[in-house]
């Protein structure tokens, strides 16, 4: 999941329709990814109920959240694709890969929706390009000093496999930031159908063209996500962040860095060969989660019109996330509930399979938990909140207490962290005051 994060409080808001007699609040919007910039000031002389104006962007949340599960398709298609070359190669390669094209990926879309929100789309594209192909030479040189215990005996292959994956989440990203994220899943249809093609292998028969066509996939897909770079005459003006803006850049870097050590730490504590249940969780989460996500940042954003007062606005938002809050715990119901029916099977096999899918349930519960912290502007403590499981699992072996395994410590600390991941978004629900806030009560 790639969220857009949210505008912070101290950047310029968008103009609003308003009635003419009614109070404004002083909390500016949060910026959700269907909503960066593109929809027009209303003309001030039609003036319209207020609820009106946000209801397209209630109505959007659905469709903004099913687009971009299908453009996330796109890495995991290309994985799927690339399963043979990926079996050639040792596990730190794809794990390598997803550490920093993940980490890149996150901190350049929180950086580049405020570059095309100052200047355009061609600006954004640009600054998401030079970010990966700084990360991409980054990944050469990894390649080229690294020893062969980690690479494998092929240095080209991990080189490609690297770039490729590289590639993928560069286009996701420069899709999100540039708002192109429909034409993006459907320039990906050549990418899902070689990963079809690789999953009926057993089925139909060898496709080694799997292997010649993907290169060519991806950078189809790579030139249309970065054509406003590449058209004459787009190259946009030039912006400089903000220091807000790097701050919160580098707390999407942290989230993201985290994120990627956690899957790579539940993935090795699995049980070898099998990494069906770790995932399955993950890919049923997503879809829900990211709607939960949109509804919970659009009914925050629309209270600023539907209430009349700032205390009207608080208990709104209060409500909004006593419902949010509801909606994130049957993630970790599931997962305990999987851990400790875990515990009650015989056969060792049988329960590490169900603690990967444990696992993969509250490392999902972690992510929206993160997301939602980092939308609602609080970023330091969604990077917090990330980076405090793969530290503890690190720890944990250090400090003299009892274990019972590599998979059932981290199960262990995923749930604590869904669970005060829960007690602070609760805790955090309440709008942070103003100066001006007591002229604006009625």
């Amino acid at each position: 999941m790639t969220i857009t994060p949210g505008r912070t409080r101290t950047a310029p808001r968008r103009p609003r329709r308003r009635p003419p007699a009614g109070p404004r609040h002083s909390l500016p919007p949060l910026i959700t990814s269907d909503q960066v910039a593109h929809t027009p000031a209303p003309p001030p002389e039609e003036p319209a109920p207020t609820r009106s104006h946000r209801a397209p962007a209630r109505r959007s949340y659905l469709r903004a959240a099913f687009v971009r599960c299908a453009l996330y398709l796109t890495p995991l298609s290309v994985a799927a694709a690339a399963a043979e070359p990926l079996a050639a190669v040792p596990w730190p390669v794809p794990l390598a890969t997803l550490l920093l094209g993940w980490a890149a990926a996150q901190a350049l879309t929180c950086t580049g929706v405020s570059v095309a929100r100052r200047a355009g789309p061609s600006a954004a594209a640009r600054w998401v390009g030079g970010g990966f192909a700084a990360v991409a030479g980054l990944w050469c040189a990894l390649v080229w000093v690294a020893p062969h215990a980690l690479v494998g005996p092929y240095r080209g292959l991990a080189l490609i496999i690297g770039l490729g994956g590289l590639g993928t989440l560069a286009t996701v990203t420069a899709a999100l930031v540039t708002r192109s994220e429909a034409a993006i899943v459907v320039w990906s249809l050549p990418c899902w159908l070689l990963a079809a093609s690789a999953l009926a292998e057993p089925w139909i028969g060898r496709t080694a063209e799997v292997g010649l066509l993907l290169p060519a996939a991806i950078v189809v897909v790579l030139v249309r996500a970065f054509q406003p770079v590449l058209l004459p005459g787009a190259g946009g003006r030039r912006t400089r962040l903000s220091p807000a803006d790097l701050r919160r850049g580098g707390g999407y870097l942290v989230i993201g860095a985290s994120q990627a050590v956690l899957v790579g730490l539940v993935w090795q504590a699995g049980p070898s060969g099998s990494t069906a249940p770790f995932w399955l969780p993950l890919l049923l989460a997503v879809p829900i989660l990211e709607a939960l996500i949109g509804w919970h940042t659009g009914q925050v954003e629309a209270g600023l019109d539907t209430t009349e007062n700032g205390a009207d606005y608080r208990k709104h938002v209060r409500s909004v996330t006593l419902i949010t809050i509801v909606g994130l715990l049957p993630p970790f119901a599931v997962g305990v509930a999987l851990a400790l029916a875990a515990y009650q099977l015989p056969a060792a096999k049988t329960s590490a399979m169900v603690l990967g899918l444990a696992g993969g349930t509250l490392l999902g519960g972690v992510f929206a938990v993160t997301y939602l912290l980092a939308a609602r502007s609080r970023t330091g403590i969604a990077a917090t909140l990330a980076a405090a499981p793969p530290l503890v699992t690190v720890l944990l072996p250090m400090l003299p207490l009892p274990s019972s395994g590599r998979l059932p410590d981290a199960v262990a600390v995923l749930a604590a962290t869904h669970l005060a991941g829960l007690l602070v978004v609760a805790l955090t629900a309440q709008p942070a005051p103003t100066a001006d806030e007591p002229r604006r009560t009625s």
